[in-house]
């Protein structure tokens, strides 16, 4: 079996440019699928992170029904026992209580749509760079239950600046109207146009008041350090919190569009580097069928001094195999290049897109970072490997259907 490698090895350098070229075209498709792995990790970590700690949790509890249909009167009761008790299950999580109500923000000029975002501005802060986000004065207080955080187009479209007053209007759960008097603590920008046009954040408390309920919230969120314990964790929580109808979700089912977004693009992706990879291998079958042709008559002098028909195949696979394990070594080492960059100092598109762009109500920074991601960069190493093997498969066939008078008589 040495023998067999040593003269495939051999082979292959017989005609070094056409090795080279084919060994290029695999390190060149494999590294360009190594830096896109990398790009689409960071990107669908932001992604997640950002969904996670902008609209649910990596554990979620909400009522029954609140997910089909969010009204901000569908609620958890007694939501600060429940806090209190996941805070005691999970001491290096961070829990979280939200109320969501929408309605009318009024000034003394305009008014708009909008929809509250009622929070502890502590545990907001420590989940999220929502506090980050601020271009102008300061994030709420612990206690301030009459600030409010705004985003730029609202300031814009109201006229206002801060530390002036607005006024909040909408239903609560009895369907009477309730409205509420806010000052203007901070301005955000987040480059999302409809969530800076659209969404402001206030004290938890003014949100259950808005609502007329008290220890109510429409979420109780669980956030991890760790996103991968998020399902046991959810396991835990429905262990834990029993006898009440309670809807309790981990992030993917929470978020099903965000977690569908991202499958399909990472599925969609699979399918354009399965078609590269099928290129390339179509240039490696040119390459052995190539070199078993031109070789035809030495192959059957091999045949006729006694090698037998499965060794010369065994041959020409092996042929195949080293050319991709070549190809795979210098694609991955080219393709840490690149994607080094990108997860060190990230790809910078501000000059096109602003400081940052919306995703599936998400906004994104324009900056985009890349992640590693070594089973997945793997799996396509190994893949390109493979390839390589079943591409040489036809070549190493015709071998074994050579007679030897016939191939010692081919030129």
């Amino acid at each position: 079996m040495l023998s067999i490698l040593k003269l495939s090895l051999r082979n292959l350098w017989r005609n070094g440019r056409r090795t080279f070229l084919t060994t290029a075209a695999i390190s060149f498709g494999l590294a360009m699928m190594v830096w896109t792995i990398a790009i689409q990790t960071g990107s669908y970590d932001e992604m997640t992170r950002k969904g996670i700690s902008q609209m649910a949790g990596h554990v979620v509890v909400q009522a029954e029904g609140y997910q089909d249909d969010p009204k901000p009167e569908t609620t958890v009761s007694g939501a600060d026992e429940i806090a209190a008790q996941l805070g005691e299950a999970f001491p290096e999580a961070v829990i979280t209580q939200r109320v969501n109500v929408a309605g009318l923000l009024v000034s003394p000029t305009n008014n708009i749509g909008a929809g509250l975002r009622a929070i502890l501005p502590e545990a907001e802060a420590a989940i999220g760079d929502m506090d980050d986000k601020l271009v102008e004065g300061e994030w709420l207080a612990p206690d301030d239950e009459r600030g409010i955080i705004i985003g730029a187009g609202m300031k814009d479209t109201l006229a206002i600046e801060l530390g002036d007053k607005v006024v909040f209007m909408g239903q609560n759960g009895t369907d009477e109207m309730e409205s509420r008097l806010f000052r203007v603590r901070g301005v955000f920008r987040t480059g999302g146009a409809d969530f800076d046009n659209r969404v402001g954040f206030v004290h938890l408390g003014a949100g259950r008041a808005l609502l007329a309920q008290e220890n109510a919230a429409n979420q109780v969120a669980v956030h991890l350090d760790n996103p991968r314990d998020a399902f046991a964790a959810t396991d835990r929580t429905k262990e834990l919190i029993t006898g009440k109808k309670l809807d309790i979700r981990s992030w993917r089912d929470a978020l099903p569009e965000l977690y569908a977004l991202i499958q399909v693009d990472r599925q969609s992706s699979d399918i354009m580097m399965s078609v590269i990879g099928l290129i390339v291998a179509m240039g490696v079958l040119n390459t052995v069928l190539m070199s078993v042709l031109e070789r035809t008559r030495e192959l059957g002098v091999l045949m006729a001094i006694g090698m037998r028909k499965r060794k010369i195949a065994l041959m020409v696979l092996a042929e195949g195999m080293f050319l991709g394990i070549i190809g795979t070594l210098g694609g991955l080492a080219l393709g840490f290049i690149p994607s080094y960059y990108t997860v060190v100092h990230g790809l910078d598109f501000t000059s096109w897109m602003g400081e940052s762009f919306e995703t599936n109500g998400i906004a994104m920074s324009a900056v985009i970072h890349g992640a590693w991601n070594p089973p997945r960069v793997g799996m396509y190493a190994l893949g390109a490997v493979v390839f390589t093997i079943l591409a040489a498969i036809y070549p190493a066939w015709r071998v074994t259907r050579l007679q030897p008078v016939d191939a010692m008589r081919a030129h």
